[in-house]
This record gives C-alpha cells, structure tokens and sequence, in this order.
C-alpha cells in the first residue's frame, strides 16, 4: 500500500495483485523480489520494536489446555508485531471465551440444585457473565478486575471510542494482553 496525493488531498492506493496477475512469469519473479526487498525493509526496521514488545509479554507458563488456546497465541503475536487495536478486540473475544469456559466446566449449585442447563448464562453478556463468576466464587477477585479491564477497552476500541491515539492503543494492547495472560495463570493452572 502506498500513499497519494490528489488535488491537494491523501488517498491510500494498493495494486499489487492486479499489478502482479498482469505480469508474464518473467515479471512475475522480479515483482515478487521487488517486493520481497521492500517487505525486508519494513521488517528489519520494525525489528527492535517487535523485540521490546515480545519481551514486555508476560510468560504464559503453564495451564491447563483450553479449546481457544490458538486466539490467546493470535493476540500475543498481534501485539508483538504492533496490531494494536486487534490485539484490544481479540482480547475481548479471549475474555468472553475464558468466562463461557468457566461456566461450563463449573459445578453450579443454586438453592443446593445443581444447575444442569447452563446455555442461559453461557448466553449473557461479558459483564454480566463476570458479575456472576465473581458473585459464585468461580474466580478470583484479581481475575474478575482484570476481566472488567478487558471488556472496558474492547468496548472503547470496538465501539470507536478510541481511534486516533496510537500511543494509548500501544499501552492499552500491553494491559490487554497482560491480562489475558494473568487470568489464564490464575484460572486455568494446574490443579486449579
């Protein structure tokens, strides 16, 4: 993709599939290492940046094996390489699924009757899904805090609350990220 100016305005123009697919095989091959040179610039300029944020990650350690284990590994990478807003976003995902998961593999009593059809919970919205793991002890307090943190800047980020400030996204995606990673050690160690 590349920026423009037309008549004194900025426009983003992104030709290269049909720039490619006009190409014989010849031009083909030296497209494709034109465009593997720019890619490398980009990248090795990138590089230190990718290096501080993957180091600013917490560690995942260990847990117990969970069904959307592939979108808490997507959101890490996200952030490492500077997505931030969908780095916020699939964090939002990664919390509704965490407290869905909680609530199913949970035994809960009511009334001393155990709950056996749980797909009404499993079907409420994020808050009010962590207000009733919280009010049934099915997490902790620190998790519950940071489930609210999470379903906060999701909802700003979503809803387009907050678009125009790259640094607040960059330290909104850490403490996103961060939390995921804390509930995940809190909630889903072994033993637990």
């Amino acid at each position: 993709m590349k920026k423009i100016q037309l008549e004194n305005k900025e426009y983003i123009i992104d030709i290269t599939k049909d720039t490619y697919s006009k190409l014989d095989k010849k031009g083909r091959r030296k497209y494709r290492k034109q465009l593997s040179k720019e890619f490398k610039k980009y990248f090795d300029a990138k590089l230190n940046e990718v290096v501080s944020r993957s180091i600013s990650v917490e560690n995942l350690n260990v847990i117990k094996n969970i069904a959307f284990f592939d979108l808490v590994s997507e959101a890490r990478s996200l952030y490492i390489e500077g997505f931030y807003y969908s780095t916020v976003a699939l964090c939002g995902v990664i919390g509704e699924n965490i407290c869905r998961t909680i609530v199913e593999s949970a035994e809960i009593t009511i009334n001393q009757k155990k709950l056996e059809n749980k797909k009404p919970l499993i079907r409420l919205e994020f808050s009010a899904l962590n207000k009733i793991l919280i009010g049934l002890n099915l997490i902790s307090q620190n998790s519950y805090r940071n489930l609210e943190i999470i379903r906060k800047l999701r909802n700003d980020y979503v809803h387009g609350k907050t678009l125009s400030n790259i640094t607040n996204a960059k330290k909104d995606a850490k403490i996103s990220i961060n939390c995921i990673i804390t509930i995940l050690k809190n909630e889903f160690k072994p033993g637990r």
